[in-house]
């Protein structure tokens, strides 16, 4: 028999309020400035977010810029741009329109990024923005998707055959659920690349030109989200989804820029597997960190930590009544602080460690023992992650909290190891690294350790 002092109904709300996965907007109430106040992000306070607004509006509206923005899958990417759409919208001394692209909806991970995928969303969903801008259903009046129908008509692939006999609206999003047509496609367009990349470009200028006019705005911005999720679920697909994310962000960033400013999310790890990232494109690309809960010589951080007590704090509420004593207690440095500790800052891993708890406590408040049963079971999957070939590279940079000395291939390894939350990215002043807190706990990484000291 469970002893919970409140209705079940409400351990189900605070377990939904916790989902990590759920990106907020600006005016959610769960919602927390990390970068207000005393900096846990960062070391003057400034954001990544406030980097690439400033970027936009001291910029020449016929000159726009191309910005990359990455992080951790869960860190906060999405709730962060969407903070920055808000605020370019309410700028009022340059009137801004601002159009949010999710690739999710046109992607199936893990499939290889692609220029011309790319290309064709672009100018599809800038042209479903410009006619909603001027009053008009997108779905009934499909500008680019008609245009694009017609281009294809004029390649060798056989529409008829892969079931689109006459223009329909749903050919952008059919590459999601058709693996085969989005093979076709691609096959058809690669030899005339150039003369589709152009008709794209002048697609997406003939709807940033329209949506100035519809808006009444100076400039218009394009945020892309989701264009980070190129993670392989088997090892032996690794080379070739990496090397098509390099083609896409390297090879082909000249195509990337827009007639209007543009901001890319693109996969962390690629920051680390080239060095041309920055001369492509206007400003060096912005890494958003972890919430820094401990120094570089481990010492807690005391704002970091205050600042996911408030996080946590918020998504545990009734009725606008936090309802933290009656689930941690009040001596939250036995409950709560433990639960911090061990997620390094990564916001993801503190809120499914949240969930854990909420699931699985037989009683409330919680016990110190359900908290370090919650711990423990969460590092088993980051100790099974752990290669024993990774091992000196993890002890390097447990040492140093810098990028492993090296050739190139370590930097790769470095790059992974990131995409795998074994190393986590923090800022003061300049970037520094450190493992998760629970890859510290795996064998073959106390072995590495205790070797190089």
């Amino acid at each position: 028999m469970l002893n919970v002092p409140f209705d079940l109904r409400h351990l189900q709300h605070f377990v939904k309020q916790c989902d990590p996965l759920q990106p907020l907007d600006p005016g959610d109430p769960r919602y927390i400035d990390l970068d207000d106040g005393e900096p846990v992000r960062g070391s003057d306070g400034g954001s990544c977010i406030d980097e690439i607004e400033r970027t936009i509006i001291f910029s020449d509206p016929m000159s726009p810029v191309c910005q990359l923005f990455t992080g951790f899958p869960g860190s906060g990417k999405t709730t962060e741009l969407r903070r920055l759409q808000s605020r370019l919208q309410q700028n009022k001394l340059v009137p801004m329109h601002v159009v949010m692209i999710d690739f999710q909806e046109y992607r199936t991970d893990p499939t290889p990024l692609s220029i011309i995928e790319t290309l064709r969303v672009l100018a599809h969903e800038l042209d479903r923005a410009a006619t909603r801008a001027e009053g008009d259903d997108p779905d009934v009046k499909p500008g680019y998707v008609k245009r694009f129908y017609e281009f294809l008509k004029t390649t060798n692939i056989d529409l008829k055959g892969l079931g689109f006999s006459q223009f329909g609206g749903t050919l952008m999003i059919e590459a999601k659920g058709n693996p085969t047509f989005r093979e076709k496609v691609e096959q058809a367009l690669a030899p005339r690349f150039q003369l589709f990349a152009r008709e794209a470009q002048e697609a997406m200028a003939e709807a940033v030109v329209r949506l100035r006019k519809a808006t009444h705005v100076q400039q218009v911005v394009v945020i892309v989200d989701a264009l980070e999720k190129v993670v392989p679920l088997r090892e032996e697909d690794r080379s070739l989804l990496e090397a098509s994310a390099e083609t896409v962000f390297v090879e082909h960033a000249s195509w990337l820029r827009l007639p209007c400013h543009v901001v890319y999310t693109f996969p962390l790890w690629l920051r680390f597997r080239t060095t041309q990232l920055d001369g492509l494109y206007d400003r060096p690309a912005q890494i958003l960190p972890m919430i820094k809960v401990a120094d570089r010589d481990g010492q807690r951080h005391l704002p970091g930590h205050a600042k996911l007590v408030e996080l946590v704090s918020r998504r545990l509420k009734v009725n606008q009544m936090p309802q933290m004593d009656r689930i941690f207690g009040t001596d939250l440095e036995q409950t709560l602080h433990p639960l911090i500790t061990a997620s390094g800052g990564y916001t993801r891993d503190l809120l499914r460690m949240v969930r854990e708890v909420l699931w699985g406590a037989r009683e409330f408040p919680v016990t110190q023992k359900t908290i370090a049963r919650v711990i423990e079971r969460t590092a088993e999957g980051y100790v099974a992650a752990v290669r024993t070939v990774d091992a000196d590279v993890l002890a390097e940079i447990a040492q140093t909290h810098d990028l492993p000395r090296g050739d190139h291939a370590r930097l790769a390894t470095f790059g992974r190891l990131l995409q795998g939350y074994l190393v986590l990215a923090y800022r003061n002043g300049k970037p520094w690294y450190d493992l998760h807190p629970l890859v510290r706990t795996a064998p073959v990484v106390v072995e590495a350790l205790d070797r190089t000291t």
